[in-house]
C-alpha cells in the first residue's frame, strides 16, 4: 500500500510537469490524466483510512482478549487445580497457550509474566508452602525464577507456533532433537539412580515415558494442526523444565533437604515434576489446541482475519 501511495504521488508530479512544460498545447489531455490521478489518490486515501481502522480494531481485539486471558490466569491460579484423587489438575497454562497462539509472542510474553507474578505472590503469602520456602531461601532468585519460567511458558509457544506453522518440516526437526534429549535425560536419570531394583524401575518408567512421548509426537505430526499441538507441548515443558534447572542451580541446599538423603536429580524429576507435570502436559495438549481453533474459527465467521 505504501508503494502504491508513492506511485500515485509520483504520477501526480509527472502530470503537473506534463501540464506545465511537456504538453502546454494539449491541456485537455493532461487535465483528463490529472483528474484520473486525483480520483486514484482519493481512493488511495480511503483505502489507507480503512487499513488504519482495521489496525485499530485488531489492536482493540488483541487487548481485549489479553485482558480476558489474564483474568482467567489469575482466577485459575488463585482458585487452584481440580482435585483428582491425590493429584490436582491445573488449567492455568491453557489460557496462556491459547493467547500465545492467537495473539503472538508479545502478548504471550505478557500473559506468561502475569502467570509468574501471580505464582510469586501466592508463594509469598504462603498459599504454596514449597514456594514460600523457596522465597525465604533467596527472594531475588525466586522472583527471577518465577518470572522467567512464566515468561518462557508464554513466549516459546508463540514462537514455536509461528515457526512450525510456516515451515512444514520443522516439527520433524523438533521430534528428532527432543528424542535425543529424552535419550540423554534417560541415561542421566538411570546413572544417578542407585543400582539394583531402583535402577530397573527408573529404566522401566523412562521407557514408558519415551514410548508415550513418541506415540504422541507421531499423531501430532500426522495432524494438519501440528503447530497447535507442538506449541501446547512447549508451555508445560518450559514451565517445569526451567523451574527444575533453577532449583538445581540456585536452591540446591533446599533441594537436598527436601530429597532427604536421596539423589537430588532423581528427586527433582520424580518429586518436583512427577505425576503433576504429566497431568499438566496432557491438559495443555488436549484443551489448548481445541480452544484456540474454536476462537480462531469464530473470529473468521464474524469477519475477522482469523
Amino acid at each position: 500500500m505504501r508503494r502504491f501511495v508513492k506511485m500515485c504521488d509520483m504520477k501526480k508530479v509527472i502530470a503537473c510537469f506534463w501540464r506545465i512544460s511537456v504538453f502546454p498545447r494539449h491541456p485537455a489531455l493532461t487535465n483528463r490524466a490529472f483528474g484520473a490521478i486525483i480520483k486514484m489518490d482519493i481512493f488511495t486515501g480511503q483505502a489507507a483510512t480503512y487499513m488504519n481502522t482495521e489496525k485499530k480494531k485488531n489492536l482493540t481485539l488483541k487487548i481485549t482478549l489479553t485482558a480476558i486471558f489474564a483474568a482467567l490466569i489469575v482466577v485459575l491460579q488463585v482458585v487452584g487445580g481440580i482435585p483428582a484423587g491425590p493429584f490436582s489438575i491445573t488449567l492455568t497454562l491453557v489460557p496462556i497457550v491459547v493467547g500465545a497462539i492467537l495473539l503472538g509472542p508479545v502478548y504471550g510474553l505478557v500473559l506468561g509474566l502475569i502467570f509468574g507474578i501471580i505464582v510469586s505472590i501466592l508463594s509469598l503469602i504462603g498459599r504454596d508452602p514449597g514456594g514460600y520456602l523457596v522465597f525465604a531461601a533467596n527472594p531475588f532468585m525466586a522472583w527471577a525464577l518465577c518470572l522467567l519460567k512464566g515468561a518462557m511458558a508464554g513466549l516459546l509457544p508463540a514462537l514455536f507456533f509461528r515457526l512450525f506453522n510456516e515451515r512444514k518440516a520443522a516439527p520433524y526437526v523438533l521430534a528428532g532433537i527432543s528424542g535425543v534429549f529424552l535419550f540423554l535425560g534417560g541415561v542421566a536419570f538411570s546413572s544417578s539412580a542407585e543400582g539394583g531394583t531402583k535402577s530397573v524401575i527408573a529404566g522401566a518408567v523412562l521407557s514408558l515415558v519415551a514410548a508415550g512421548y513418541l506415540i504422541l509426537v507421531y499423531f501430532a505430526l500426522k495432524s494438519d494442526k501440528a503447530a497447535y499441538y507442538i506449541a501446547s507441548m512447549t508451555a508445560p515443558v518450559a514451565n517445569t523444565g526451567i523451574f527444575i534447572i533453577g532449583m538445581m542451580l540456585f536452591f540446591r541446599p533446599l533441594l537436598e533437604t527436601w530429597a532427604g538423603g536421596s539423589d537430588v536429580f532423581v528427586y527433582a524429576i520424580t518429586g518436583l515434576a512427577g505425576i503433576n507435570f504429566l497431568i499438566e502436559f496432557a491438559v495443555a495438549v488436549i484443551f489448548a489446541p481445541s480452544v484456540a481453533l474454536i476462537i480462531k474459527n469464530a473470529n473468521k465467521a464474524l469477519g475477522g482475519k482469523g
